[in-house]
């Protein structure tokens, strides 16, 4: 049986002779539009989207190499975002995990949903899963929505870390999750102390970036939208209510409110398929089939196989 990946490497091929001519040659240069408010930092935000916690950890590492350099940071997640958090900053720092080779949909509507900038240094980073997974377009989308408030580019980076995508544990033919159990590790996080370092640098140099997106295979692959692909795949979607313990944690987790705990129902319509239920349940009680088999979540994964992360 083909895996995920390979299908939908064929339902790109399929539908390019069709869509190529509604698509960009090439893409716009993402820099900035203002002038760079300020060459000092005295407050920055780092403001994360994470389900597992992997973009949270280096969210945190980044967030405290800041502070180390005496820069008064606001940080956490942009579910829990209090406007008043990123008020008079002179740096911003968003991080996203890889969500089918782009930014999860949530985390655009999120910096749309922000004021202007208005010259305010801005930065990016996400974490992603496997070595294919689109990730410098990825980042490159945060950054181009920033630019879009009013934001001045100055970095952006990727750190590679277990992949959360449930549905590869057992796929031989596919990325192999083992081989990155150790990840993010203490050179993952050495990494992030070093991104935080250039971004002070170049904010302090007055250094403002310009990026672009490249045209790959899997950015290609964004525009026939691989988690409703991903989705046909997959029925049996649900609470099973003799496991449910009605912690809420699943619903706190679900970027589309799509999760109901206390009906015991998935609005599967409504669902992105982001596996924030079935990965951060810690009774096991989200029924996911796939290819007929009962997915496991991220959680059980690590529980399973004894696995922890260092910080």
């Amino acid at each position: 049986m083909e895996s995920r990946r390979s299908f939908l490497k064929k339902s790109v091929l399929i539908g390019t002779a069709a869509a190529l001519p509604t698509l960009p040659s090439c893409y716009s240069s993402i820099q900035a539009t203002v002038p760079m408010k300020t060459k000092s930092i005295n407050k920055a935000a780092v403001l994360w989207y994470s389900q597992t916690g992997n973009t949270m950890r280096c969210g945190k590492v980044l967030a405290e190499t800041l502070e180390k350099n005496k820069i008064d940071v606001s940080s956490g997640e942009i579910r829990d975002f209090n406007e008043n958090s990123i008020k008079n900053i002179d740096l911003l720092v968003i991080g996203a995990p890889v969500f089918y080779y782009d930014v999860p949909e949530y985390v655009k509507k999120f910096i749309q949903s922000l004021q202007d900038l208005e010259g305010v240094p801005v930065a990016a980073y996400v974490t992603f899963g496997g070595p294919e997974g689109n990730q410098y377009n990825a980042a490159c989308s945060i950054l181009e929505e920033l630019a879009l408030k009013k934001g001045v580019p100055v970095g952006l980076s990727f750190f590679q870390s277990i992949s959360s995508f449930t549905m590869i544990y057992d796929d031989e033919k596919n990325f192999k999750t083992k081989e990155n159990t150790i990840l993010p590790d203490r050179k993952t996080y050495k990494k992030v102390r070093e991104y935080a370092g250039t971004i002070i640098s170049e904010v302090k140099n007055g250094s403002s970036s310009t990026f672009k997106k490249s045209l790959t295979l899997r950015e290609f692959s964004t525009f026939f939208g691989p988690a409703w692909w991903t989705k046909k795949f997959t029925d049996n979607h649900y609470i099973i209510k003799e496991k449910c313990v009605g912690c809420g944690k699943c619903r706190e987790k679900c970027p589309t409110k799509s999760i109901d705990p206390d009906s015991f129902t998935v609005n599967t319509d409504t669902c992105i398929f982001c596996l924030g239920c079935v990965n951060n349940c810690d009774y096991q009680a989200i029924n996911i089939m796939y290819r007929d088999k009962r997915v496991v979540g991220f959680n059980d994964y690590l529980k399973k196989n004894n696995l922890s992360f260092e910080y």
